[in-house]
C-alpha cells in the first residue's frame, strides 16, 4: 500500500472565450396567430387582475396582498435576457424559474392592472403600431397558480376535516425579507381575534420561507386564496420501522473505544441510549432538540440502530469476531419522539410546533460551530415518502435546499443521507407479481423515486443494495427452506430502495450500500416475510437485547457514514470535497440482472438505481502497485479552463489484461431553490484525453466558444478522446462526478501517453464575477495484472517538478 501522489497541474485558470449574446433569438411558436394570441392573454391578464382586486378589496385595512403568478414559457429562454424583458413590463420579478427554463416561472409584479404589460403585448401582436418585443414568443400564456396546486401531496392525502385545527407547513414564495415580514405579520393580525391561527416557528433562508403554523379548516381555505403561498402541507412524517430479537450476552464481546485522535460523527435522529455496553465507550455528546419528550434517550430505536452502524460498520462482522472497535466518536441529536400508537407500538414523531427545518438548523450548527468536537460527516437517516421527485415539474425541497446551504457553510463536513424506502408490496397483490417486475419497478413508478431530503445536492445520497442471501430457519420442518423466494440477488438494489434521478436530473444516489433485502413466500394468498433479509443493529432496549433487525437505507447510509469517518481520521484536516472524492473513486459498480430496454436503457438504471457503486474503504486510503491515485485540491474562476496532465507508462498499455481509468470531480457550488433551470450556481466538468501533446489540447480550447455545448463537445476528436461512463451529459448535471473507462478487451487503437485532463467551470447564476470555486479531482489508473505503475508514476512526476 502506498500514500497517494499528487496530479500535476498543465495550466491554469485560463480564460475560457465567451460568446457576445446578441439577446433575443426567441422562436415564434407553430401556429400562433397574433391577434388571437393577443386577445387571449389580455383575458388572461384581466383575470388575474380581478382576482388580485377581489382580494385587495376583501382585506382592505387589514392585509397588502401582493400580485403573484405564473408565467408559462414556451421554449428554453436566455435567463438574464427574459428576466430584463420581464422587469421592463411593470418591474417584473421571477420568483421561481422553471426546471431546463421551460415550463411555469413564477413571478412578482406592481403592475397591478397589467398596463405595462398589455401595452408591449398589443405592439408585439400588431394591434397598435410599435416594437417587435419577439420575448412574447416564449410566453404561451400567464394565468394564477391554482389552489389545488398549492396543497402538498400529505395534505392531499388526508385532507383536512371541517373541525380540524392542525399543525400545518406554510411555505410563501421567497420575495424580500420586508415583503415577507409585512405579510406573515398582517396574516397574523388577520386571525388573531378568533384564535384559528398560530405561527409558532419560522425559517427563512436564501432559498425558502417556511412557517410551521396551526389553524382551522376555514382558515387554511382562506390562506390559499393568497398569491403569497407557495405550499401548504401536513408536516413532515419519518419513515421507518424497526423489529425485535435477542439472545445474545454482551460479555462475550471485547468492546474497545476510539483512538483519542479520531473524528466525531454526528447522528441526526431519535437520540441514542448512551449507556447501551457498545456505544457508551463512544459517545462524545448527545443534546435534545426538541421539547415533546424530557428523554434524552432514544424510545424508539432508530438513532440506536443508526449509530451503531455508524461507528462499527457491519454489525454482524463485529457479532462473528466477538470485537467492537468503533471508528469515531458518536455524537447525537436528538429529533424525535416517541408516540405510542392503539396497539402499544412505538413510533417516531417530530415536534408538532417547530419545523423541522428549524431543528436541523439548530442541531446541526449548535454541534458543528464547536470546533472541540472535530465533527466531520453529519447522518441523517430520516425522509418524507409523500415528498419524492415526480418524472416532470420538479422543485427542490425545503429541507433539501437547507442541507445544501449548510453543506457549502461547513465545506470540511460531509452531509450523508438515505435514499429512502418504498415497497412493493403496495402496488402487487402476490409474490409473483413482485418477482416478474423486479428490479424493473424501481425505474417506472414514482413511488420510488428518492425522497426529501434525499435530493440534496451537496450531500451523499446512499441507496441500498441486497446484502449476502441468508435464509432464516423460521419452522421445524427444514424442508420449507426451498419456498423462500430473495426478490434480490446479492449487490443488487433492494426491493425497497429509492432511485434517482436528482433535481435537475443529477445523479442520485451517487452511492449504495447493504440495507438489506426481501426474502417473501405466498401461501393462501397471504405473503410473509424472511427475516433473514434483514440486518442486525443496535437495540435501544439493551437490557432485554442487545440486537434488533430491521432492513432500509436508513441502514445503508450509516455503512457509508461509517467509511467516511474512517478516511476522515487518516485525512483530518481534509475539506468536504477531498473526502467525497476518495469516497467515489473507491466505488465498483455491480452487475444487475432482468433490466428490460436498450442497452442505453439499461445503463440509465444502473446509475439512477447504483450510483457509482459500492465504497470500498482501503480502495479510498491507499494506492497500490497496480492501482494508482493522483489527487489535487484547487480553486478556479468562472468561465475558466485548468489542464492536467500525466505521463502514463508503457507498461500499462503494453501489459495485456483488464484496465480501468476514472476520473473522479467534486465541489460545493452555491445553490437556490427557485432556479429551476440550474439549481447549482456554477457547473463543473471534465473532459479526458490522450496520445495528443497537452499543449495541442490547450490551443484547441482556446480557440472555441465554450459556452456553446455543441462546440464545446467537437473541441478535440473525438479520437483522442477517452469516453467515460457515464457520459458528460449526465455527469455535469451534479457536484459529484466520476467516468470510468474499462477495457475488457485490447483495444484496436492503443491510447499512448499523456493522458490531458480538462476541468471547465462556467458559471450559471452567480452575480460576483470574481468569485472561486474550490474542487477536488482524482485520477485512477488500474491495472488487473500485478504491474509496478506506481513508482513508474511517482518517478516522472518528481521528474517533472525538478526540471519546472
Amino acid at each position: 500500500m502506498h500514500e497517494h501522489l499528487f496530479l500535476p497541474k498543465y495550466k491554469v485558470n485560463l480564460d475560457k472565450r465567451r460568446r457576445i449574446n446578441p439577446g433575443g433569438g426567441y422562436k415564434l411558436p407553430e401556429g400562433r396567430n397574433k391577434n388571437n394570441y393577443y386577445k387571449e392573454v389580455k383575458s388572461k391578464a384581466k383575470n388575474i387582475a380581478k382576482t388580485y382586486q377581489e382580494l385587495a378589496m376583501q382585506y382592505s385595512g387589514k392585509i397588502n396582498p401582493n400580485l403573484i403568478y405564473r408565467i408559462n414559457v414556451n421554449q428554453s429562454v436566455g435567463i438574464e435576457n427574459f428576466e430584463k424583458s420581464l422587469n421592463a413590463m411593470g418591474e417584473i420579478q421571477v420568483l421561481s424559474v422553471a426546471e431546463n427554463r421551460q415550463g411555469y416561472w413564477v413571478v412578482f409584479s406592481n403592475d397591478y392592472e397589467f398596463n405595462v404589460f398589455q401595452n408591449k403585448l398589443a405592439q408585439y401582436s400588431g394591434v397598435v403600431d410599435g416594437h417587435k418585443y419577439d420575448f412574447f414568443d416564449a410566453i404561451e400564456t400567464i394565468e394564477d397558480i391554482p389552489i389545488e396546486e398549492k396543497i402538498g401531496p400529505f395534505l392531499k392525502e388526508n385532507p383536512l376535516k371541517e373541525t380540524d385545527y392542525e399543525y400545518l407547513d406554510l411555505e410563501l414564495w421567497r420575495m424580500d425579507n420586508r415583503t415577507l415580514e409585512r405579510f406573515i405579520s398582517e396574516l397574523k393580525q388577520l386571525f388573531s381575534s378568533n384564535n384559528e391561527l398560530s405561527v409558532f416557528d419560522e425559517l427563512i433562508t436564501n432559498s425558502f420561507a417556511l412557517y410551521r403554523i396551526r389553524a382551522s379548516y376555514s382558515v387554511v381555505q382562506e390562506i390559499l386564496k393568497f398569491k403569497e403561498v407557495a405550499r401548504v402541507d401536513r408536516p413532515f412524517i419519518p419513515t421507518f420501522k424497526l423489529s425485535d430479537y435477542g439472545g445474545i450476552d454482551i460479555r462475550d464481546f471485547d468492546v474497545q473505544s476510539p483512538s483519542t485522535d479520531a473524528v466525531g460523527v454526528l447522528i441526526i435522529d431519535s437520540g441514542i441510549v448512551s449507556n447501551h455496553p457498545l456505544l457508551e465507550k463512544s459517545v462524545g455528546n448527545e443534546e435534545n432538540f426538541q421539547v415533546s419528550e424530557n428523554e434524552l434517550q432514544d424510545m424508539v430505536g432508530h438513532g440506536t440502530a443508526v449509530a451503531g452502524i455508524s461507528i462499527y460498520g457491519d454489525i454482524k462482522q463485529s457479532v462473528q469476531e466477538k470485537r467492537f472497535e468503533p471508528s469515531n466518536w458518536l455524537f447525537s441529536a436528538k429529533v424525535m419522539y416517541s408516540e405510542e400508537d392503539y396497539f402499544g407500538r412505538k413510533n417516531s414523531k417530530f415536534d408538532k410546533e417547530k419545523l423541522l427545518e428549524s431543528q436541523l438548523y439548530e442541531s446541526i450548527t449548535s454541534f458543528l460551530d464547536n470546533d472541540y468536537y472535530n465533527i466531520k460527516v453529519v447522518n441523517l437517516s430520516l425522509g418524507d415518502k409523500t415528498e419524492y421527485l415526480k418524472s416532470f415539474n420538479n422543485r427542490q425541497f425545503p429541507l433539501a435546499a437547507l442541507l445544501d446551504e449548510l453543506a457549502l457553510r461547513y465545506g470540511n463536513v460531509v452531509f450523508v443521507v438515505s435514499s429512502g424506502n418504498s415497497t412493493p408490496r403496495d402496488i402487487y397483490n402476490n409474490l409473483d407479481e413482485i418477482i416478474e417486475n423486479y428490479p424493473n419497478y424501481l425505474g417506472e413508478n414514482d413511488r420510488f423515486r428518492i425522497i426529501n431530503p434525499a435530493t440534496s445536492a451537496l450531500s451523499i445520497t446512499v441507496g441500498s443494495v441486497a446484502h449476502e442471501i441468508n435464509i432464516m430457519e423460521q419452522s421445524l420442518d427444514f424442508h420449507k427452506k426451498e419456498l423462500w423466494t430473495p426478490i434480490a440477488d446479492e449487490n443488487e438494489p433492494s426491493p425497497f430502495t429509492r432511485v434517482g434521478p436528482g433535481i435537475n436530473n443529477m445523479l442520485k444516489p451517487e452511492v449504495v450500500h447493504y440495507g438489506g433485502n426481501m426474502i417473501l413466500r405466498e401461501s393462501g394468498g397471504h405473503i410473509t416475510e424472511n427475516t433473514g433479509g434483514k440486518l442486525p443493529l443496535l437495540s435501544n432496549l439493551p437490557m432485554e437485547r442487545l440486537f434488533t433487525y430491521d432492513v432500509g437505507s436508513s441502514f445503508s447510509a450509516p455503512m457509508v457514514t461509517n467509511i467516511l469517518g474512517k478516511i476522515a481520521n487518516k485525512y483530518p484536516n481534509g475539506s468536504a470535497n477531498l473526502l467525497k472524492n476518495l469516497l467515489l473513486q473507491s466505488t465498483r459498480l455491480p452487475e444487475i440482472k432482468n433490466v428490460k430496454g436498450t442497452n442505453t436503457d439499461k445503463k440509465k438504471f444502473h446509475f439512477n438505481s447504483l450510483g457509482y457503486g459500492l465504497p470500498n474503504y482501503e480502495y479510498a486510503i491507499a494506492s497500490f502497485d497496480n492501482r494508482v491515485v493522483l489527487l489535487d485540491e484547487a480553486t478556479i474562476g468562472l468561465n475558466k479552463i485548468q489542464v492536467y496532465s500525466v505521463d502514463v507508462p508503457k507498461l500499462f498499455f503494453e501489459t495485456k489484461g483488464h484496465k480501468r481509468v476514472s476520473v473522479a470531480l467534486t465541489f460545493n457550488p452555491p445553490t437556490r431553490m427557485t432556479r429551476g433551470d440550474s439549481y447549482l450556481g456554477n457547473q463543473l466538468e471534465f473532459k479526458l484525453f490522450h496520445t495528443l501533446d497537452s499543449d495541442i489540447i490547450v490551443n484547441k480550447f482556446a480557440e472555441v466558444d465554450l459556452s456553446d455545448e455543441e462546440q464545446l463537445a467537437n473541441v478535440i476528436e473525438k479520437k483522442y478522446e477517452i469516453v467515460m461512463d457515464p457520459g458528460i451529459d449526465t455527469r455535469k448535471k451534479g457536484c459529484h462526478q466520476k467516468g470510468v473507462k474499462e477495457y475488457k478487451r485490447e483495444p484496436q487503437n492503443i491510447p499512448t501517453s499523456p493522458f490531458t485532463l480538462v476541468i471547465i467551470n462556467s458559471n450559471k447564476w452567480i452575480n460576483d464575477l470574481n468569485y472561486t470555486q474550490d474542487y477536488c479531482v482524482s485520477m485512477v489508473i488500474e491495472h488487473i495484472e500485478e504491474i509496478k505503475l506506481y513508482n513508474k508514476i511517482r518517478n516522472t512526476i518528481q521528474s517533472r517538478v525538478r526540471i519546472r
